[in-house]
């Protein structure tokens, strides 16, 4: 029998010897009906995944930041769930939006053979599962790595299982391009969507539109790659022993404000993005994700552009979730990306019990921390031979090669600079008995070896120097 809601019933006049107990009954299955036309509003139906590569979270206005780089997205912040304290689990696309789109830490993306830098078979991304739902899936990708098909920097895909459709003729595009990729998908009603979009602004080199007019971005360096916001030079400098290109900290700045004015480019478009789901009616019954896979460095640590650290300016990314009936709110414990595929599962109403073709999360659903539930979370992390453990207050970066451990107080000292190892022994032995405990259950043996190698592997395409 098909359920009508409350709204479509038509009033018939009720027999005048009709007893008080008839309509008390109709009273109570119009209330009936109601609440549940209430309730299939409120289920999501839709889910509108937004990855920004590159995007550091405090880089955003809406994260405190000075600048007013993200007005755009600050405002959709407001009418969400943000997390203050989200980090991802590399400073790399590899493994990064491997382990986002799965829930499984990054080391279950090494050693694959040949190298190889998309989701193995058996290990399902949410565009899997939610496809053997009867879910429409579609990709629009910017991203050189994050393809169906070979690029120059990812030579054998290995992304697009699970979906429909995967859109990747905007790789390396602005914004602008990949929403006109996009739009076209919101507008076909069939089935529940899930629609993965990764944006590739603003990773290097850090060029918006030559249309858009800098907010930031001043004047005109004398070094032609300097104006060209290309960060290059300063890496093969520090990473391919090529001579020290004598940049001055003014055009270390400039870099910083075209990464700037790249984020203030793309939030224009993310809100043009946000006027086409919502023309399109998808606003009130889809669950929008807005993440980022990684930091970007300037020096503030030693390095440049990213693939190289653990410190916040690579891992510490920005995340909301709008959700139907939920009300906005700023969770302030750490929580990790890892942590994102559950809590899609979970507020979609989805049984993994049987038939979940090897679906298994290595993160949590965040619903406890959405709904006040707090739990004691450690988020953990690994790039290259790095591996970090932290509480939200510290953190413990380790070096497997031998390095010298580092602990630092994210509450007193948020940009890393100070290592508080020698006075602060009982929260580093903590973390490291917590991060060996992590290392045991997920890496073992070889864990430093297939780190070096996967790092290796984007070396040598050229994706890092």
């Amino acid at each position: 029998m098909e359920r009508t809601c409350a709204s479509d019933l038509k009033a018939k006049p009720m027999p005048k010897r009709a007893v008080a107990w008839r309509r008390a009954a109709a009273v109570a299955m119009a209330a009936a009906l109601l609440l549940s036309c209430h309730r299939q509003a409120a289920k999501p139906r839709n889910v509108i995944f937004i990855l920004v590569d590159t995007l550091r979270a405090d880089r955003l206005s809406g994260y405190g930041y000075a600048r007013p780089t993200s007005p755009n997205f600050d405002a959709f912040a407001r009418e969400s769930v943000k997390f203050d304290a989200n980090r991802s689990q590399a400073s790399c696309t590899f493994p990064s939006a491997n382990s986002i789109l799965t829930s499984r830490w990054p080391s279950a993306f090494l050693g694959q053979p040949d190298q190889r830098l998309g989701i193995p078979e058996g290990v399902p991304s949410i565009a899997e599962i939610l496809h053997a739902r009867g879910y429409r899936t579609v990709a629009v990708s910017a991203s050189a790595v994050v393809r169906r098909s070979p690029s120059r920097f990812n030579p054998t895909g290995g992304f697009g299982r699970g979906f429909d459709v995967f859109d990747e003729d905007c790789v390396w595009q602005s914004a602008a391009c990949v929403n006109r990729a996009v739009e076209p998908h919101l507008r076909q009603e069939k089935k529940p969507l899930f629609l993965y979009i990764h944006y590739i602004d603003p990773h290097g080199p850090y060029r918006p539109p030559r249309e858009w007019p800098r907010k930031f971005a001043a004047g005109q360096p004398e070094k032609e790659w300097v104006r060209a916001g290309d960060p290059n030079p300063i890496g093969n400098w520090l990473y391919k022993g090529k001579p020290k290109p004598g940049f001055t900290p003014a055009d270390l700045q400039h870099l910083k404000d075209l990464y700037d004015d790249e984020i203030a480019f793309f939030d224009a478009r993310f809100a043009e993005l946000l006027r086409a789901i919502r023309d399109a009616g998808l606003m009130d019954d889809s669950i929008l994700v807005f993440v980022s896979d990684h930091g970007e460095e300037f020096l503030e640590h030693g390095d440049i552009k990213h693939c190289r650290t653990l410190f916040d300016s690579s891992v510490h990314v920005p995340l909301l979730l709008k959700i139907p009936g939920v009300d906005p709110q700023t969770v302030t414990r750490p929580v990790q990306s890892l942590d994102l595929v559950p809590t899609l599962v979970d507020y979609l109403g989805i049984d993994l019990g049987s038939g979940t073709g090897g679906a298994r999360f290595e993160g949590r659903s965040l619903r406890g921390e959405i709904e006040g539930k707090t739990k004691e979370e450690l988020q953990f992390g690994l790039q290259e031979t790095l591996r970090s453990a932290s509480d939200g207050r510290f953190k413990l970066i380790e070096d497997l090669a031998g390095g010298t451990p580092k602990l630092f107080d994210l509450r007193a000292d948020p940009g890393e600079t100070k290592d508080v190892l020698a006075g602060q022994r009982r929260a580093y032995f903590t973390l490291r008995d917590a991060l060996a405990g992590w290392l045991a259950r997920n890496e073992g043996k070889g864990a430093v070896d297939a780190s070096r190698a996967a790092q290796e592997k984007l070396r040598s395409l050229g994706y890092i120097e």
